[in-house]
Order: structure tokens, then C-alpha cells, then sequence
């Protein structure tokens, strides 16, 4: 005769009961997180690229510039209508 072994019961701590769950985020703060993520890259693009492309010697400038123009415009653009600080008609 086999006798079946029960499994033991997970101890959760007592501290992770006490903690309240992290609220839900709402759509507009969810849009507007993200705007101030694409306003942040935007910046951080143009002192990382441009800017540094001036105090370095770099063989093709024009493409840097154009590259990395473009892309803090679009993040930037993107950003500001997400904040619905402009409305796009």
C-alpha cells in the first residue's frame, strides 16, 4: 500500500501581500508618456549626431545631417501631436 505525498503549499510572503497593485495607466497618460519619450529621443539625436558630427572629422557630413535632421523632426513632430498640443485636421 502506497501512501500519495501531498504537495507542500507555497509560502507567499507576507510582505508581497501588503503590496498594492501598480494602477492601470489611462489612454491619454499612456500618449502622453510616449510624447516625452519622443521628444527626449528627438534632443538626444540631435546632440548625439549632429551636434558631435561638428567637433569630429567625419568624411560625410551632408548625410549625417540630413539623416539625423530627419529623424528629430519626425520624433519631434510625432511627440508634440501626441501631447495634442497641435491638432492634426
Amino acid at each position: 500500500m502506497t501512501t500519495k505525498r501531498e504537495k507542500p503549499k507555497p509560502q507567499i510572503n507576507k510582505q508581497l501581500k501588503d503590496v498594492e497593485p501598480r494602477p492601470k495607466l489611462k489612454d491619454n497618460q499612456r500618449k502622453e508618456k510616449l510624447s516625452n519619450y519622443l521628444i527626449d529621443v528627438s534632443k538626444y539625436v540631435l546632440t548625439g549626431v549632429v551636434i558631435t558630427s561638428l567637433f569630429n572629422d567625419v568624411t560625410n557630413k551632408t548625410t549625417i545631417y540630413l539623416v539625423g535632421l530627419g529623424v528629430v523632426s519626425l520624433t519631434l513632430w510625432t511627440g508634440i501631436i501626441l501631447t495634442n498640443r497641435i491638432k492634426v485636421k
